[in-house]
């Protein structure tokens, strides 16, 4: 943390001090390493004592992006997870408390406390959900079937709430701006062009020819657009809902509650983008070949059921029809995103770019490793199997 981002990261936390009548406080700040699952920003737990007073449990992300990274492409992440907190999640509430929608069914997110959105100096300060019992999610590990469930009903209540908002303030919806085509399809695009070539390289032998003509369709930019777009029902998507960018924690009744943070990459897309990410991105092949379908079908049943608690037809919204033609559109996305995220996923932490100033786009193209060989052949076959392919 430099010189001035740790004033201006201090005089925040004693704002909350006071605010919060922690009086003659004491600020602790200690610095987390996530072990190669995050590069967009420097993280720390706080925590802020007083007499008297339970400790109050922070947690804070400082903008780690230079202009090295900035200057090759629009970067508004920062902007777009204070959109997020300040803006968009009060009207989703406001639409959860007008339809009444019960307690346990709402959407869970960290206490948002304080943000500075000043170039480069960026500061996000929210709620410390560990301090709550919730954990990350071992990156190297694939997803199980609870996980799974869990998940997908969190995304379905996030979609939900979106399509909810659209059809609540249609104008709002449409003129924000922010959350169109994502800034970073230009820059995605390049990249994924560049690791391409080290998905190829990992395949094995007898299918480098499908995947080479595969890799040849995909990156084309207007196909590859296509993936980011709307198609039938307009939805603000998570963006990167992947394990890494969940909590879970285990309740009294043995049930698992998962809920999803780092909101800096919402763009207005296609529900399906969310749920094929967080599959491939998250499962191995016997958790697919066990459970695919069955994830596809509990998001939709869980979707259903989230738009009926807030009072919409799910039938009129988004019909089966209209998903079923989306997920059809919208399958190449997963052996797609697996090409791009699975090398920074799979990376072991002493391989992993180094999070600070200088860091490029380029630096994340690692050398593949054998679980991203594993890994990606195995959803190859998959693809192969479906017919994809």
């Amino acid at each position: 943390m430099d010189e001035d981002s740790s004033k201006i990261l201090n005089k925040m936390l004693e704002k909350i001090a006071k605010e919060n009548q922690y009086y003659d406080s004491k600020i602790s700040i200690k610095s987390v390493s996530t072990g190669g699952a995050n590069y967009t920003s420097y993280l720390h737990h706080v925590t802020i004592s007083a007499p008297g007073k339970d400790d109050l449990k922070l947690f804070v992300k400082l903008a780690a992006l230079g202009e090295k990274i900035r200057s090759s492409t629009k970067f508004i992440i920062f902007e777009i997870e204070n959109f997020f907190y300040n803006n968009l999640l009060k009207n989703y509430k406001t639409i959860e408390e007008r339809n009444m929608v019960p307690l346990e069914h709402r959407l869970v997110t960290p206490k948002f406390y304080a943000s500075n959105e000043e170039c480069y100096k960026e500061v996000l300060i929210l709620e410390d959900m560990t301090s709550k019992g919730y954990q990350t999610f071992d990156r190297f590990e694939t997803i199980d079937w609870k996980y799974a469930s869990k998940s997908v009903q969190n995304l379905a209540k996030l979609h939900a709430l979106s399509i909810a908002w659209s059809v609540d303030d249609p104008e709002r919806f449409k003129n924000t701006t922010n959350l169109d085509l994502n800034a970073y399809v230009s820059i995605r695009l390049e990249f994924l062009k560049n690791a391409t070539t080290r998905a190829i390289e990992a395949t094995r032998p007898e299918n480098k020819e499908r995947i080479k003509k595969f890799c040849k369709e995909v990156t084309k930019n207007d196909v590859f657009r296509e993936f980011f777009s709307p198609i039938r029902r307009p939805v603000i998507v998570h963006c990167d809902y992947r394990p890494s960018n969940l909590l879970h924690r285990k309740l009294d009744n043995g049930e698992l509650d998962v809920i999803s943070v780092d909101y800096q990459t919402l763009f207005k897309g296609n529900p399906v983008y969310d749920l094929m990410y967080f599959i491939f991105t998250g499962s191995d092949k016997n958790f697919r070949k066990n459970h695919f379908k069955e994830t596809i079908e509990h998001y939709y049943k869980e979707l259903r059921a989230a738009l009926e608690r807030l009072n919409l037809d799910p039938d009129y919204i988004y019909s089966r029809e209209d998903f079923d033609y989306e997920l059809k559109k919208m399958m190449p996305f997963g052996l797609l995103i697996s090409m791009l995220l699975l090398l920074i996923i799979t990376v072991q932490e002493e391989d992993a770019p180094k999070v600070d100033k200088d860091i490029e786009i380029n630096d994340f193209l690692v050398t593949p490793n054998n679980l991203y060989k594993e890994r990606l052949n195995d959803i190859i076959d998959d693809y192969i199997e479906m017919g994809v392919l």
